[in-house]
């Protein structure tokens, strides 16, 4: 081997090796950036748990529980219209609604046309649907949300007002959480 082409190799290898132990040392700070996101992102996720229980245990300390679930109601709806993409396309097609409930996260739905209710049981899970909510501190009336997010859908597709029921809530201490929608 000529003394070039012995340069050039070990240059070439050398580069591979430096390039290598770059491409590791850059995957392990990535893996322990990305550890450290992860633990900063649990931690102000924990914190956004606490601080938004307890603006709801604040609220029943500075306004009556109607204008608390009123206001509770109404970020459900806009819950709702920030989502409507999904369901709005099913505006009067209210059996297509209820299928795609179905195929998202109920585990069975039921329209009783002679009464006009509408039944919605969701599917067994541990935790509410709600990235606000932590089950074990987040007060139990926050269910008034969905509340909102269940007139605001259903009011849409059917064009007519309902009043919504909460019939079970994993927040209330239920497996799931199931609906009653009576149609006006």
């Amino acid at each position: 081997m000529k003394r070039k082409e012995f340069f050039t190799s070990a240059c070439t290898l050398g580069m591979c090796l430096c390039a290598g132990f770059s491409f590791l040392s850059s995957g392990t700070l990535s893996a322990n950036s990305d550890e450290t996101k992860k633990k900063e992102s649990d931690w102000r996720l924990e914190f956004i748990h606490k601080r938004f229980a307890k603006l709801l245990e604040s609220m029943d300390s500075t306004i009556d529980r109607e204008t608390k679930n009123k206001i509770l109601e109404s970020v459900g709806r806009a819950c709702a219209k920030e989502n409507a993409d999904s369901w709005k396309k099913f505006k009067d097609n209210l059996e297509g609604f209820l299928d795609e409930m179905k195929r998202l996260w109920a585990e069975r739905t039921e329209y009783h046309k002679e009464t006009k209710t509408i039944r919605v049981f969701g599917k067994k899970q541990e935790s509410c649907f709600c990235p606000f909510v932590d089950r074990l501190i987040t007060p139990k009336d926050f269910c008034s949300c969905s509340i909102g997010f269940h007139k605001e859908a259903f009011e849409t597709i059917l064009g007519k007002a309902v009043d919504v029921k909460i019939e079970e809530s994993i927040l209330r201490g239920g497996e799931r959480c199931s609906f009653v929608i009576n149609v006006m």
